[in-house]
């Protein structure tokens, strides 16, 4: 598999995930970004959503939530800040609901995180 395109997550307690990939979908304006090996230089500012790792197949490797923030692609190369990085699979609409109370502060995004979860539930 190709993976050509260097995904670096930063929050701001850690790099919170660092490899290679071969696509990635990030939450961005009113629809998606994907990045893609050789796409043009490019500063986001993203929004609170889903971003997903794609295998070369372009189905989805792994999904995670990410709470706004920029995102710099240049030279194969993908960097995003953002507040919070949750994987998609690791959290429960109970455990979000329970966190918008607990962290009134990122109560957005946790009710975000719910209202994904309710609205795709299989």
């Amino acid at each position: 598999m190709a993976q050509n395109v260097n995904l670096i997550i930063y929050t701001p307690e850690k790099t919170a995930l660092e490899r290679k990939v071969y696509r990635v979908i990030l939450p961005y304006g009113n629809t998606n970004l994907t990045v893609l090996e050789d796409r043009a230089p490019t500063s986001l500012v993203l929004h609170a959503g889903i971003l997903q790792i794609l295998k070369e197949n372009d189905d989805i490797e792994v999904s995670y939530f990410i709470d706004n923030g920029v995102a710099d692609i240049a030279d194969n190369v993908c960097k995003i800040s953002t507040a919070h990085l949750i994987p998609y699979n690791k959290i429960s609409i109970d455990e979000a609901k329970e966190l918008s109370e607990q962290e009134p502060q990122n109560a957005e995004f946790y009710n975000t995180i719910a209202y994904y979860l309710q609205s795709f539930k299989k």
